[in-house]
């Protein structure tokens, strides 16, 4: 009987055992599965474009877009892969030194006749390329990107706001690490919407760029450039600088943007600054007599005479700005005291930063001796002896569209320009005035009977070069404009560099470009 008991005290021990263990399990089930979660869960992080950069319509000026790429050890295995996926009708979308970026996804058997070829294992991944619809038009203000960031122009400049923080997704895998499934806003998510909206106008930057190129090829010039600014909001329509380069090409030469970086003496695009000036600080008035005879002046030991030799004799100051008058501005000039004179170039920016955000934000150079003798002041009065660029003169030129306003250019559009009031209205309006004569009796009358009427002033400069003085028969040859001259709208800066010097004035080179421009503005509503 105890032999009963015993073994069924065993029974019930041994069933029991499973019992227990299953309660156990139990227990423990959730621990397993949230091991097993852990185990079969990875994350990534995700690839993200930079943002779009959009001009004033939200057109694309530069956008991501990924793509398959394959890429190589070495430049001999990328090109025998190039001709293999040549050969299968594999369409390229770019060839760089050891990568190719592909326009639709390679099949196995392709890759795999690529591997025997070349005795090597491509890398194949899928990576965004900064694209630029446009090319070389807005290359010097776009510029580029690469791996590490904004290199050139406003890729550089904005850089920090262009990139999108890294994102972390995660999905669930297989017992082979093959992904399954993950989160649909991570898929929605990648390669957003974000983007940087710039203040120029592409209908705008293409005629320029165009009617530019055309005006520096016919008068045989170096290069140039041009802008087109809105006269009330201060923003930048158009920004064209020539030589240009390709962005989209690997083997581009950078062409540095003129409109910023190249820094020049403006010669008789300061006049109207310095009568403004003179006439604010009582110096003249309005219908005073300067008497230009015998058609040069000598100062300091230094004798300047008109160009071409002429002689304007008795002429007022608004005649000094439309003849261009270099004796009758040196006439004027001589009035100022050295601080006045630097004070008043300093009052329409000239020395000064734009407060437009740039790679190389340089003030220009104003004549730094602690004395200015009167061939300083005069030099000064006609546009010698400083530097400006040319979005230093769109901002001078600003005060006489804006009632005596200045306006600080900007090419961004979601701040909003400064504002300092620089002359009276009365004076900017007689400023103003002149340069419309300018374009009706003086030095840029070719464009008188254009339907938009224009007010403006010619600037020719004899170039100089660093290190080397001025050079013989090298000038840049300037126009600076307002229109329409009755509500002034747009300011527009066109310079040439190095024009042919049997043809090289202003009004002959530059001006001309103004006059197509306003006829287009005014065809496709601008105006």
């Amino acid at each position: 009987m105890s032999k009963l008991r015993f073994l069924f005290f065993i029974f019930l021990i041994l069933l029991s055992i499973p019992g227990f263990r299953y309660y156990q399990l139990n227990q423990e089930r959730d621990l397993f599965l949230e091991a097993a979660e852990i185990r079969n869960t990875a994350s990534e992080i995700n690839l993200q474009p930079r943002k779009k950069i959009l001009d004033r319509n939200g057109i694309e000026l530069a956008t991501d877009i990924l793509r398959p790429t394959l890429l190589f050890k070495n430049e001999r295995d990328k090109n025998i892969a190039k001709d293999i996926l040549l050969k299968q009708s594999q369409e390229i979308f770019l060839n760089t030194k050891r990568r190719i970026y592909l326009e639709n996804n390679i099949s196995k058997s392709i890759l795999s006749n690529i591997q025997k070829a070349c005795s090597c294992v491509p890398i194949r991944e899928d990576t965004f390329k900064r694209y630029y619809p446009f090319g070389s038009i807005f290359g010097p203000v776009i510029g580029f990107s690469g791996t590490d960031g904004g290199l050139e122009g406003v890729e550089k400049v904005m850089n920090a706001d262009l990139v999108i923080d890294e994102k972390k997704s995660t999905f669930s895998q297989s017992g082979r690490g093959e992904k399954l499934y993950g989160q649909l806003e991570d898929f929605i998510n990648l390669g957003n919407n974000e983007s940087l909206s710039l203040t120029l106008d592409t209908n705008l930057q293409f005629k320029l760029f165009n009617e530019l190129k055309e005006a520096i090829s016919t008068s045989k010039a170096k290069g140039g450039s041009a802008l087109i600014m809105n006269a009330k909001s201060g923003e930048i329509l158009a920004m064209v600088s020539y030589p240009t380069f390709n962005p989209n090409n690997p083997d581009r030469v950078i062409e540095r943007n003129k409109l910023v970086d190249d820094f020049f003496e403006p010669g008789s695009l300061i006049k109207p600054i310095t009568v403004a000036g003179a006439i604010k600080l009582g110096h003249i008035q309005k219908d005073s007599v300067i008497n230009t005879n015998p058609g040069f002046i000598t100062l300091s030991g230094f004798k300047r005479s008109e160009a071409g030799g002429k002689n304007f004799g008795r002429i007022n100051p608004s005649e000094t700005i439309s003849k261009s008058s270099q004796v009758g501005i040196a006439k004027i000039a001589i009035k100022f005291s050295s601080a006045e004179m630097r004070e008043n170039l300093g009052q329409f920016g000239f020395g000064k930063e734009l407060k437009m955000q740039w790679i190389n934000n340089s003030t220009g150079k104003i004549i730094d001796n602690a004395k200015l003798y009167d061939i300083d002041k005069a030099s000064l009065g006609y546009g010698y002896s400083l530097t400006s660029n040319s979005l230093q003169i769109a901002r001078a030129y600003s005060v006489f569209a804006n009632e005596g306003v200045m306006i600080e250019p900007r090419l961004l559009s979601d701040i909003k320009s400064e504002r300092v009031r620089v002359l009276s209205k009365s004076t900017a309006s007689f400023i103003l005035d002149s340069l419309r004569m300018t374009v009706v009796d003086g030095t840029a009358s070719n464009l008188k009977n254009e339907k938009i009427e224009i007010a403006g002033k010619t600037g020719t400069s004899e170039k100089y070069i660093e290190g080397v003085g001025y050079a013989s028969e090298k000038y840049i040859s300037s126009f600076a404009s307002i229109f329409p001259y009755n509500n002034p709208k747009f300011i527009m800066i066109v310079s040439i560099d190095e024009p042919d010097p049997n043809k090289y004035f202003g009004g002959d080179v530059s001006a001309p470009v103004v006059g197509k421009l306003s006829k287009f503005m005014m065809r496709l509503k601008y105006l």
